[in-house]
């Protein structure tokens, strides 16, 4: 039997595709192809990790005879599978449910040393995506990690309808710097802003505030304007000025305002 044809049995015995398995050597479908049909012979190294992988001898793979093909030691990795439950000497853990939704799983678990990718109605990993996703890279309906976007979005970038970051911007959002319609944070901008440095075209309350409308501790600079000295602002003065000079178009953020002043 051929090095070639030992690849092919081995792979197709773990039920691997040839993607998946040069993704585990770190070669392209057609490299793992031309070693099947005996194009070409794997490097050194390679024949190294293939033996790794499948829990061979590198004796069996370049012996032509086939006996003892297992080491004498048992496999390099051991592994456990057990409805879909992976878990191995490595760093690395991946769990899939086979509970489907659509053509996703239910639920997608993918960590380790390395960049592992989760896709799933639930995902966790490396690089995550799903209606709930957690990873450094995150992506979904509700998204955690360390860059994240999705509806409602939490990370130190984070960029969604909701979104809570070092850096934000969202339509809500809050952040050290964010970015938003309605926008909270140390440096704040958005029709909205509330903020040590707050800049909103509609409203602005801060310590620093530029607006239509903009109460400032130190420094307010607008059409309407209040400086309060670090006493409480004028609450009903400041509602008056909101339902008389910000479109009815912004009535919920309005309210939204309001209470905000009075937080303030």
């Amino acid at each position: 039997m051929t090095l070639g044809e030992k690849i092919f049995n081995l792979r197709t015995q773990k039920g691997f595709s040839q993607e998946t398995l040069g993704e585990k050597l770190g070669v392209s479908r057609q490299s793992v192809s031309k070693w099947e049909t005996d194009q070409s012979v794997p490097e050194l190294e390679k024949i190294v990790a293939i033996s790794e992988v499948f829990g061979v001898s590198t004796d069996y793979l370049l012996k032509e005879k086939e006996e003892a093909y297992l080491e004498k030691e048992g496999p390099r990795e051991e592994e456990f599978i057990r409805e879909g439950y992976r878990c191995n000497r490595r760093a690395h853990y991946e769990y899939k449910s086979k509970k489907m939704i659509g053509k996703l799983p239910l639920v997608h678990i993918n960590l380790g040393m390395g960049i592992y990718r989760a896709k799933g109605i639930i995902a966790v990993g490396t690089i995550a995506e799903g209606g709930l996703a957690v990873g450094l890279m995150a992506a979904g309906g509700f998204s955690i990690g360390i860059l994240s976007a999705g509806l409602l979005a939490f990370g130190n970038l984070a960029a969604g309808l909701i979104a809570f970051g070092t850096v934000a911007c969202g339509v809500i959002s809050l952040g050290a710097f964010s970015f938003g319609i309605f926008s909270l944070g140390a440096m704040a901008f958005g029709q909205f802003a509330f903020g040590a440095s707050a800049h909103g075209a509609q409203v602005a309350v801060g310590d620093v505030a530029s607006g239509k409308i903009a109460l400032g501790y130190s420094r307010a600079v607008g059409t309407y304007t209040e400086v309060s000295n670090r006493n409480p602002f004028d609450y009903e003065n400041a509602c008056r000025l909101i339902d008389a000079h910000v479109s009815s178009n912004w009535l919920f953020f309005k309210t939204w305002a309001k209470g905000m002043v009075k937080w303030f």
